[in-house]
């Protein structure tokens, strides 16, 4: 059986409705191993069950999927998915393709989009530009704030640079009445420049706390990583003006063109494994059930991927 490449659009806007009508056209003539699904609900269930369907119904090779949110979530959705059906799944748009710091180690999930470590750079890259030395690092708990404090740390201390890295603060969001600690943790803010990694969720609470302690006014510069700016034609008002952000090429790279990407990457890879490995590595996955063969696979498939 020829493998089929599903391609999973969510969301409501106009970008993803056109997208999705356009790809269904052409993929008819050019590839018609591709099933094109498009879906409003955004939700944890309705993705699950879409691609459960998809999965029951066809031999999938691998799932594209973007959407228009900016819901990190949905990207955790897809590394369990993955993770429990052994099917690559590449997110490539919006809250797919989230950068998520801890993987399943059992999942194929792949993200379109720069990894935090490389965020990181840029954003000292930004710095040294405009000489802006002395600064602070914020963060929450999010997966990734280690790596992200830890690039920083590495980066100024390899550096000529004359670094001044005055408070790393770890705000705990979990915690009832949290706002009073954020509050006074922010306090101790006095550096120009402050960097926050968190999500786009948690930065409207702190940002609505760091206004009241007024450090997000004339003299205070903050920067973002991606995540936390999002979609950035949905900007919470908490956000204040001056903010930096590190994004994505999006008007350079739009959703039809990362879908054509991600839909070549899971042909040719799915190609190259059966070249190595014969036709029988390709598993029926099951999302009711574990795989149909219970054949070790020999290597790895996220291999190939990479």
């Amino acid at each position: 059986t020829n493998g089929v490449i599903a391609v999973v659009l969510v969301g409501n806007s106009s970008e993803v409705a056109l997208a999705g009508a356009r790809e269904k056209e052409d993929f008819l003539h050019m590839a018609p191993n591709v099933e094109v699904l498009t879906m409003n609900e955004t939700d944890p269930k309705s993705i699950i069950k879409s691609i459960c369907d998809l999965m029951t119904e066809h031999w999938l090779q691998g799932v594209v999927f973007g959407d228009d949110t900016d819901q990190e979530a949905i990207a955790q959705i897809l590394d369990f998915i993955s993770a429990q059906t052994h099917i690559p799944i590449l997110g490539v748009r919006g809250g797919s393709s989230m950068i998520m710091a801890a993987k399943d180690d059992n999942s194929m999930f792949f993200q379109f989009g720069p990894s935090i470590e490389q965020q990181a750079s840029v954003i000292l890259n930004i710095m040294e530009e405009y000489d802006w030395y002395i600064f602070s690092i914020v963060t929450t708990y999010y997966p990734g704030y280690q790596d992200f404090v830890t690039k920083i740390r590495n980066t100024i201390e390899n550096s000529f640079v004359g670094w001044e890295l005055e408070e790393v603060l770890l705000l705990d969001m979990s915690v009832d009445d949290g706002d009073s600690k954020i509050q006074n943790q922010l306090k101790k803010l006095q550096s120009p420049v402050i960097l926050l990694y968190c999500t786009k969720e948690e930065a409207n609470t702190i940002f609505e706390v760091a206004h009241s302690v007024g450090i997000t006014g004339y003299g205070y510069t903050w920067i973002v990583p991606s995540l936390v700016a999002g979609d950035t034609d949905v900007v919470p008002a908490e956000f204040p003006t001056g903010l930096l952000s590190v994004s994505y090429d999006e008007w350079d790279y739009g959703l039809e063109a990362r879908v054509r990407d991600g839909v070549a990457i899971i042909t040719m890879a799915t190609s190259t494994m059966m070249m190595d490995r014969g036709p029988h590595t390709l598993l029926k996955s099951e999302c009711h059930g574990a795989p149909e063969k219970k054949t070790p696979i020999s290597g790895n498939p996220n291999e190939v991927l990479r």
